[in-house]
């Protein structure tokens, strides 16, 4: 099964050890769920591992992606989820589990469900219990998708940059298009997800940036030379501004 794995900004920060960039990829998603007012409810740490792996224990890259997660909980009074299912299985009926620093367990997934209602999350009433993979997206997207209902906002951070402390101080939605640098923009239908992922950090004082690259696909090209870069503040209007356009080196630097 393929999904979405990485990009050349996120290869680029790993080849050149610029530690200071957080992030996770592959089947590994850093959430924000919140309610149809995209008021944030729950962090959740979601991880697809192949059927060996699900009892292990914490892998470093979810001890990583984790430990991120923890430092935005504690901040913002946010509780955080840990959810791990099997990614190479047609199906998925359960997972595993914890709140915050609780022990690990197996639920199914109507369970999952109601643990989310617990949360202040507004769950759909469908009572379908397993989910299955398909080309797009893994079993438990879709499940997020068709079972969790309509007024549930949900949105994955890209990219933490964080303080020598481990602070998280920025965060960065990628955006990648054919369109050529001077044409893009935001999408409106994208401004719900802002919306909430604003809510989650502006009140902590984390600055909130939309980064955006060219991405051709034949021939393909994933071109980060040139980032167009737009401050996100839903506290003023416009909510979204852009800064201009300009040199990787200068975004790192």
């Amino acid at each position: 099964m393929s999904y979405y794995k990485s990009n050349a900004l996120y290869d680029y920060l790993k080849e050149n050890q610029y530690t200071q960039y957080k992030f996770t990829s592959g089947d590994l998603w850093q959430l924000i769920y919140g309610d149809n007012n995209c008021d944030p409810k729950l962090l959740v740490l979601a991880s697809g591992v192949d059927h060996k792996q699900y009892l292990n224990n914490l892998s470093q890259n979810e001890k990583e992606g984790l430990q991120l997660l923890k430092k935005v909980s504690e901040i913002t009074q946010i509780p955080l989820r840990f959810v791990r299912f099997i990614i190479d299985s047609e199906e998925v009926d359960e997972v595993i589990t914890f709140r915050n620093d609780e022990k690990p367990i197996k639920v199914k997934m109507n369970q999952l469900k109601d643990l989310f209602h617990q949360e202040g999350l507004p769950v759909s009433d469908s009572a379908t219990d397993k989910y299955l993979n398909d080309a797009s997206s893994s079993a438990y997207h879709n499940w997020q998708r068709n079972s969790l209902g309509r007024d549930i906002k949900v949105s994955d951070f890209d990219l933490w940059k964080v303080d020598h402390n481990g602070k998280p101080i920025e965060l960065y939605e990628l955006k990648r298009s054919y369109y050529a640098l001077d044409r893009w923009k935001p999408f409106s239908d994208d401004y719900s997800n802002f919306r909430l992922i604003h809510k989650v950090v502006a009140p902590v004082g984390i600055h909130f940036k939309i980064v955006y690259n060219v991405r051709t696909k034949n021939p393909w090209n994933d071109n980060i030379s040139k980032l167009k870069i737009f401050e996100v503040d839903f506290d003023q209007e416009p909510p979204i501004n852009q800064l201009g356009i300009i040199e990787l080196s200068d975004f790192l630097s």
